[in-house]
This record gives C-alpha cells, sequence and structure tokens, in this order.
C-alpha cells in the first residue's frame, strides 16, 4: 500500500478524477469533493460490508443499524464514517461569576436558544440594575446562526428546502418526509421577531462590529453559544471569568455529520481485504488511533510517572508542532484517542462525553440521502440572490420593529417565489423520494 499525500485543495482536484478513471486506489476519503451517496452510486467505492465480517468486525460495532441502514446505496455500504462529534451538540458557555451575583439558573431544560428568550430578556434587566456599568453591553455574544442553536432542521439547500427533526419539528403539519420551504413558515417569522425583540432589550447587539473589544471577552456577557463542546476548561476565554459548559437538551443529527467524514475503499483496489484491515486499525486501535493524532511516542508524546500523555520536543511547541493533527477528522475513530488532558480533559471525559451524545442523538429522517443540485442551479442563484439584502438583518434581529421584520419576510418570500423556490423545493422533494425508493 502506497501512502500518496496531497494538501485539500491538491485532493479535490485530483481524486474525484482519479476515482471516475479507475485508478487503482486502496484507502479513500470521502466527503467535501467526493461526495458519498453521488460516488457511490457511479461505482467509485467498493462495498465494505462484503468485506467486514472477516477483516473489519470491530468497524460494525461503531454505529447502531439506524445509522448504518442509512448509509446502503444499492443495498450496500460503501463507507466508514470517522467516529466523532457525529451529532450536534449544541449549547453555550456561560459565565460563572456574573450568573452567581444574579442568582440566575443556568442549567434549565431548554432545548435551544430560543427557548431561552424570556430568561435572557429578564436576566438583561438585573445585570443592568446590579452593575449599571454593564448597560450599553450585550448580555450574550453573536449567535447569529439559525440552526442549529435556534431550531433543527434537516436542511438540503440553505433554508429553502428542508425536513422536520422527528421530535424537534418546525412545522409539525408538514410531518417528517415533506419537503418546505422554511423561510416563508410561520416558524421562521417568529424566531425573526424573538431576534428583534432580544436585539431591542439589549440581549443581542445591532452591530457587534462597534465595539472595541471581542464581547465574547468581556465581564459583562453571560454566554456564548457553544457547538461541539462536551469538556471545557474553567478558563476557556481568559482569567477574566470562569467559564461553564451547558448543552441544550434533545441532540440530534443529519446525513452530514456522517457523510462528510468517511474512509472507502476505491472500487478497483486490488488489495480490498487489506484495506479494510487498515480501516479496522485506525478505528479500534487505540495506540494507532493516537498517533495519527499527536506523532511516535518518545518523540513527539511520551508518558509521565502517573501514566498521564504528555507532548514533547517539538509537539509541546504548538507554534511549530512535530505532528501535531488534533482531531484529525479523517484518521477514524477519534473517542479511542489518548489525549493530554488539555484537550480531552481529565480522562478523556470530552471523548466520552462525545460517544455519549452520539448515542442519544435523535436521527434526521433522510440520512445518507445527497442532493445533486445541477438541475436547479439557476434557481438556487436566483434565490440566493433574492434573499442577500433580507436574511442577515432578518436574522440578526436588527430591523428596527416588527412591523418591519414582518414587512421585510413578506417581500422576501415574494421574491423566493418570483426566482424559483417552489421549483427547488419540488426537486428535492422529487430526488428525496426517488432515493427512499431505492433504499
Amino acid at each position: 500500500m502506497v501512502l500518496n499525500p496531497m494538501d485539500w485543495g491538491s485532493f479535490n482536484e485530483n481524486i474525484p478524477t482519479k476515482l471516475m478513471a479507475g485508478e487503482e486506489l486502496d484507502l479513500v476519503t470521502i466527503g467535501g469533493a467526493t461526495p458519498y451517496s453521488s460516488y457511490a452510486n457511479m461505482g467509485a467505492f467498493y462495498p465494505v460490508d462484503t468485506l467486514w465480517d472477516q477483516y473489519g468486525s470491530g468497524v460494525k460495532g461503531l454505529f447502531n443499524d439506524g445509522v448504518w441502514d442509512s448509509l446502503k446505496v444499492g443495498g450496500h455500504i460503501y463507507g466508514v464514517p470517522v467516529l466523532k462529534d457525529n451529532c450536534y451538540i449544541i449549547g453555550y458557555i456561560y459565565n460563572q461569576e456574573l450568573a452567581e451575583a444574579l442568582e440566575l439558573d443556568m442549567e434549565q431544560d431548554w432545548e435551544n436558544m430560543r427557548d431561552m428568550e424570556d430568561f435572557l430578556i429578564e436576566a438583561v434587566k438585573l445585570r443592568n440594575e446590579k452593575f449599571p456599568e454593564y448597560a450599553d453591553m450585550p448580555l450574550i455574544a453573536d449567535v447569529n446562526s439559525n440552526s442549529p442553536y435556534w431550531v433543527a432542521m434537516e436542511q438540503f439547500v440553505r433554508e429553502f428546502a428542508v425536513c422536520n427533526i422527528p421530535g424537534k419539528e418546525v412545522a409539525p403539519e408538514m410531518g417528517t418526509d415533506k419537503v418546505f420551504n422554511y423561510l416563508e413558515t410561520d416558524n421562521f417569522r417568529e424566531l425573526c421577531l424573538t431576534k428583534q425583540r432580544l436585539v431591542e432589550a439589549g440581549v443581542l447587539a445591532y452591530d457587534y462590529g462597534a465595539y472595541e473589544t471581542n464581547v465574547m471577552y468581556e465581564p459583562s456577557t453571560l454566554l456564548n453559544g457553544a457547538w461541539g463542546y462536551t469538556w471545557i476548561d474553567d478558563h476557556l476565554y481568559g482569567d477574566v471569568y470562569t467559564t461553564k459548559l451547558s448543552v441544550f437538551d434533545k441532540v440530534w443529527t443529519d446525513g452530514g455529520n456522517y457523510t462528510s467524514a468517511m474512509t472507502g475503499i476505491g472500487a478497483k483496489s486490488k488489495n480490498p481485504e487489506r484495506a479494510m484491515m487498515v480501516i479496522e486499525l485506525l478505528n479500534t486501535d487505540p495506540y494507532v488511533a493516537t498517533m495519527m493524532r499527536f506523532g511516535l511516542e518518545g518523540e513527539h508524546w511520551e508518558k509521565d510517572a502517573e501514566g498521564t500523555m504528555q507532548l514533547t520536543n517539538r509537539n509541546a511547541d504548538l507554534e511549530n508542532p512535530g505532528w501535531l493533527q488534533w482531531y484529525g477528522p479523517f484518521y477514524g475513530n477519534l473517542t479511542i484517542v489518548d489525549a493530554p488532558e488539555s484537550y480531552g480533559g481529565p480522562d478523556n471525559v470530552m471523548l466520552q462525553k462525545m460517544a455519549e451524545y452520539n448515542n442519544e442523538a435523535i436521527l434526521a429522517a433522510h440520512m445518507g440521502f445527497v442532493l445533486d443540485t445541477s438541475p436547479i442551479e439557476n434557481e438556487l442563484s436566483a434565490c440566493n440572490n433574492a434573499v442577500s439584502e433580507y436574511y442577515d438583518i432578518l436574522v440578526n434581529g436588527t430591523c428596527e420593529s416588527p412591523e418591519a421584520v414582518n414587512r421585510m419576510i413578506d417581500e422576501m418570500n415574494a421574491k423566493l417565489k418570483e426566482n424559483g423556490v417552489d421549483t427547488i423545493v419540488a426537486e428535492v422533494q422529487r430526488q428525496i423520494d426517488a432515493w427512499a425508493e431505492g433504499r
């Protein structure tokens, strides 16, 4: 087996051509320029599920049957996802000192930022009364991404074509298999009104760029949105305040969290069995998984007298490491890596919790589906242009009034209709229906 290292740009340029030309490739990174479903349908990969009983039994146990079933293309599985944070672990990092000073309960049963509206509006009032010198500062750092911070949805084309997540529906009347335009739902309208109210109350800033420093690091800030964190240091943002992490209830996931980083075997590999053995090794051997991220023991890292991993030599210099690939999203199973405490937390708690969240995550209804956008490229371009003058203003809450919010949403949706958003929704629905029939 020959290694062929290349940078990401070269990979995106060369690997698709090599796959479609039928070149002999053993291990192949799947994702980005080589979307899983599309290339599996084109016969670019070897079916790993025909090999793993004999050569990769440990790989089979990485994910539950629901995940594996979602990855079937024409009845077979053609890639092994990297086991990492395969779900939307969304929450917030908060200022412990400020929360305690205001006597705030920061550990409540919220599912997203939107659930926190009343709490945050009351909190900013309390803060401004107790600390009037903070009155001109926003209560929270910028959290302007709708999904997954504020709502949950299975997105196929921005928010133009989405489906509901089971148990977290933004448009319950649509079920989980009906494709719809989220931007024309009552849920989106109310979310934009929520953002406008939060800006008006001083929870969010009208313009974060107006502040001389990063709001996240100011003692006046109560919280900052967190994505992918399962453990943090007590001083993640420095010594200004103590940082604590809280993760929202009911974590969820969609197909992109699995198909965006996978390992496959080239369809023309002359050694598919040995390639499967390597995939097994990367995903089940903690020493190999650690070596792929932190290099060689004795040269790049070592164990101290207590058996704790320490970075050494060049790896100890984070500005000029010898081999340091944290967190190595294409190197196989992350949850078995032996990481220094500064990376994985005490006793690798960060990685253990990551695995726990993966196991309890709600699965989207169309895991494994990958959209072919070529039939709707013109409509996508036109709709992207149509929303450009409205979207950021709406989702950042910077409209001057609720009336302005409603007017802008109506104008934006009228332009989307004129530019073919219904065609986008219909094409995504057509492809999903065909995908479901062929599974």
